[in-house]
């Protein structure tokens, strides 16, 4: 089990060097009422783990992580068939290799005020599955009391009494209120415009 999250955690990191374009989104769903027998599953929120991206077109690029403060999954011959977690997104925390300690916190600091995050207002994200293949999912995702609904793909291991889900995938921020230097809101930004994708590489583990 150790080695199995040993390489999902390692393809995250790697994906986070790899951007992926941005996730299909609509209006909110309503989530299905499934019939199906299955298990629940409790997300452990210390091992579980979302990494982040943002970059620039420059080619300067941000990289950290966030973490699931609850949730849980349902899972039905081996497909993920609902559930929902919550993000902790004053947990923000940015691991640039680069960068200084002082550097990291400046930006932390600026992913969480009014710019970006505004989490002194909004403390937590969610994002609860509304229906599901056996490789990919909707799930309405609320970002500062904005919800969303997103199509993105996973994959899903188990073993014994432990799941293990993953998924990459990009958001395009503005459709959730995040408009800080984009350039589909403001002109003549050069060199400090914001690429409006977000890249996110989930990794959750959760417990019969």
């Amino acid at each position: 089990m150790k080695n199995l999250l040993l390489t999902i955690v390692i393809a995250a990191i790697v994906a986070c060097n790899n951007p992926s374009s941005t996730t299909n989104t609509s209006e909110a769903e309503q989530a299905l009422t499934t019939t199906l027998e299955g298990k629940h599953y409790v997300i452990d929120s210390d091992s579980s783990t979302v990494f982040w991206k943002g970059s620039k077109p420059t080619g300067d690029i941000h990289v950290g992580t966030v973490q699931i403060k609850k949730g849980i999954l349902k899972i039905s011959d081996g497909t993920i068939t609902g559930g929902q977690f919550t993000i902790d997104m004053n947990s923000i925390l940015v691991t640039d290799e680069d960068m200084s300690e002082k550097g990291k916190s400046k930006l932390k600091k600026h992913l969480t005020n009014d710019d970006f995050f505004e989490t002194n207002n909004y403390p937590e994200a969610t994002l609860e599955i509304t229906s599901s293949t056996p490789d990919s999912l909707k799930a309405n995702l609320e970002i500062k009391n904005i919800t969303k609904s997103i199509t993105i793909p996973y994959t899903l291991s188990q073993t014994n009494e432990k799941i293990m889900a993953g998924s990459t995938f990009s958001i395009d921020r503005t459709l959730w209120g995040v408009t800080y230097k984009s350039g589909s809101f403001f002109k003549n930004l050069a060199d400090r415009l914001i690429d409006d994708a977000i890249q996110f590489d989930i990794v959750l583990i959760g417990i019969e």
